[in-house]
């Protein structure tokens, strides 16, 4: 492989994964090592026009394939991973992380976290399984006339990790849960999931019936702690505060708990 000369160059995307793989395919084509790689929907304004990457899906699978069979499964995967996390300058380094696996071959990945360069790009993996394991706990869904939705603030791009995790929850079940970070929604009815962009989604207000059962959560979550045994510092290390504007039980209390009739049971406890 002819070794790209690093050029003063900024490559622009449209932000997909195989809008990506062909900035890769264009960089060794053109034998050139770009000085950045940036999504056209977040770039700067900049004194020299960048170069527009053309997403070709042909040459985008190309490479895919050559991560996966020239340097090694565990790569494609690594890859594919970090390029959904909040890493900045994630695409330059992943390039260079991808340039050194065809030059090295797979030998240099069982270095791990002995790597600098490849130490940053584990804590980013890990860093985005770890949100995404947190929000299967931290979702809030209400419901809407039969249909359940969220809203999620996520710092990744966790929507492709939560997809199996709450349609195996509840596989018969219409919800979607929106990412507003992203601008994306994970949508959900029985047979099939899918991912779609959304600049924005206006909720329909809340039924008396999804008020009195949010009010009856909250409720619930200030009874059952206790008072002496209270520990703000030790909750946001469980529960960072950036979660907190999506979760129930945390918003500000809007109304008095709604009245139960005598002998009805919530069906909730």
């Amino acid at each position: 492989m002819r070794e790209p000369v690093p050029r003063d160059v900024v490559y622009q995307y449209d932000g997909s994964l195989e809008g990506f793989y062909c900035c890769l395919f264009e960089s060794l084509r053109r034998g050139e090592l770009p000085a950045a790689l940036e999504d056209a929907a977040d770039a700067q304004p900049r004194l020299f026009a960048p170069v527009w990457i053309e997403t070709d899906p042909a040459h985008a699978l190309r490479v895919q394939r050559s991560i996966g069979e020239k340097i090694a499964p565990r790569a494609l995967h690594l890859t594919e991973t970090v390029f959904l996390s909040c890493l900045e300058e994630k695409e330059l380094h992943l390039l260079h992380f991808l340039l050194r696996g065809w030059r090295e071959g797979a030998g240099f990945l069982r270095r791990g976290w002995s790597d600098p360069q490849l130490a940053l790009l584990l804590k980013a993996e890990r860093h985005l399984a770890h949100e995404a394991h947190l929000l299967t706990g931290f979702v809030r869904f209400s419901d809407y006339d039969g249909h359940l939705a969220a809203t999620i603030t996520p710092k990744n791009f966790v929507l492709p990790f939560l997809a199996p995790h709450f349609a195996a929850r509840y596989r018969g079940e219409h919800f979607m849960i929106f990412d507003k970070t992203h601008r994306a929604a994970l949508i959900h009815q029985p047979g099939g999931s899918r991912i779609v962009a959304a600049e924005h989604i206006e909720f329909p207000a809340v039924s008396a019936e999804e008020a009195r059962y949010r009010a009856l959560w909250k409720h619930f979550y200030d009874t059952v702690a206790i008072e002496g045994r209270e520990n703000p510092r030790c909750r946001m290390t469980h529960m960072a505060k950036r979660y907190w504007e999506n979760m129930t039980e945390l918003q500000p209390e809007k109304a008095p708990l709604p009245m139960i009739e005598s002998g009805a049971e919530p069906a909730i406890l």
